[in-house]
């Protein structure tokens, strides 16, 4: 039996649930692994694969009535609206003309989404393996209007042995416990392939059946654990290992540029200027996109392999390294570092941390989502000393991700979206919470 390091089984928020997502989370778990004859009966939940046709997939964009939130994904800010996606469903729309009592609107049903980003009247959003645009001039009847088939070459069936004549995978039903017997079970990486479906050791199955579980212009802004943004007029989506620079002039008739191979490990994007940054696992990559379709890669800043979400600010960048999951590594850290050379980054100053996810700054002050130790708001006026200015600590939350803007920041935690008016980091107010049902 192979034994394995501890599993963190705290999902992330807005997590693409990929092939690799659904290996990490079965071999993090330390599976009994059975031998080619099944000698020893294990107790395990048997999975099966429910499909969907691609007709029916790329025919589903539609407005709906609004609805509660289950499950936070992925967070935007455009103009007076907030966009928030519920991963693999669709987008929930708020007007947040009032943040201490934010409008629920409409709900964007996109099967398959994940991420996205708004450039003036469009949304953008992953389904499953295309590209979708959404015209969202009236944002009560939204249609869609663009899709770019095929974009996302990461995207699986939602894990092995499927049948892909069969359509897409889009949800795994829990059917029947089993035990495994000699002549059904078959080993493939540490889990088991039975019939035509997983089996997932008993230990793991609440894992398992979890995980299926602004610039003044045009861009609104999205948060520092984003995988689509827009940046010189191109939307840029990540799929791993590749960063794909996609021609949005005309919604209708998008197209690919040229694909960029930054190796495993991808994690986050962050834009700046004619630059953009992006998190991996193990380091920083730093693109040059003045030629948007053809972005070149400028260099690496390495680091141990951690997560690491990413955001910039002047001459200095911000990271946070964390544990847990698929970061595979022990490290829960912010680290500063001297981007004044684009060419050769330079760690400055290194402060310990909880364990760390998205962060975001506006001014000198700076706002971490550290986890389970909440969200901890800092005076970075000196970099040199930002653990001993730590202005407030919000712990009594699951911090995820932030930002922050014209005062106010919208946090990203476990059970909701926070609203807080920080114009006096003196008197912090709280504003507001939307909640999210987890049912």
């Amino acid at each position: 039996m192979k034994k394995f390091t501890q599993l963190f089984v705290k999902v992330e928020i807005g997590l693409y649930i990929l092939i690799y997502s659904v290996i990490l989370i079965l071999l993090g778990v330390g599976l009994p692994a059975c031998s080619d004859t099944c000698e020893t009966e294990y107790s395990y939940t048997y999975y099966e694969p429910v499909y969907t046709t691609l007709d029916e997939i790329r025919s589903s964009v539609s407005s709906e009535a609004p609805q509660e939130i289950n499950t936070m994904g992925k967070l935007y800010i455009k103009g007076k609206y907030l966009f928030i996606t519920e991963p693999n469903k669709g987008v929930h729309v708020y007007d947040n003309s009032n943040q201490a009592a934010p409008i629920n609107l409409t709900f964007i049903s996109i099967p398959g989404t994940f991420d996205m980003a708004v450039n003036g009247n469009t949304l953008f959003a992953d389904s499953y393996m295309d590209l979708v645009a959404i015209d969202i001039s009236n944002i009560q009847e939204v249609k869609e209007i663009g899709r770019l088939e095929n974009l996302y070459g990461d995207y699986n069936s939602y894990g092995y042995y499927v049948d892909a004549a069969l359509g897409v995978v889009t949800d795994w039903v829990a059917v029947e416990s089993v035990s495994v017997s000699e002549s059904e079970c078959a080993t493939r990486d540490n889990y088991s392939v039975y019939r035509a479906g997983i089996l997932v050791n008993e230990a793991a199955s609440i894992a398992f059946d979890a995980a299926s579980a602004v610039a003044p212009n045009n861009p609104g802004m999205g948060g520092s654990m984003a995988r689509i943004t827009i940046a010189q007029n191109t939307l840029f989506a990540m799929s791993v290992p590749e960063i794909i620079p996609v021609n949005i002039n005309s919604p209708a008739s998008m197209a690919e540029g040229n694909r960029l191979n930054l190796g495993w490990g991808l994690e986050t994007l962050f834009p700046n200027n004619a630059n953009l940054f992006v998190g991996a696992n193990d380091g920083m990559h730093i693109l040059d996109v003045s030629q948007p379709l053809s972005p070149q890669h400028v260099s690496t800043y390495q680091h141990i392999n951690s997560c690491d979400p990413v955001i910039v600010d002047g001459d200095m960048a911000y990271v946070t390294l964390r544990s847990g999951m698929e970061c595979q590594n022990f490290t829960n850290q912010l680290e500063v570092i001297d981007i004044s050379d684009l060419t050769s980054p330079k760690q400055l100053y290194v402060y310990e941390m909880s364990n760390p996810h998205g962060l975001g700054k506006d001014g000198n002050t700076l706002f971490i989502c550290d986890g389970d130790a909440g969200l901890k708001i800092f005076d970075a006026s000196d970099n040199a000393t930002i653990d001993q200015n730590l202005i407030k600590n919000y712990k009594d939350l699951f911090a995820f991700d932030i930002i922050p803007y014209n005062n106010i920041a919208l946090m990203i935690a476990q059970d909701g979206l926070y609203q807080y008016d920080y114009s006096d980091l003196n008197d912090i107010k709280f504003l507001s919470k939307i909640s999210f049902t987890h049912e």
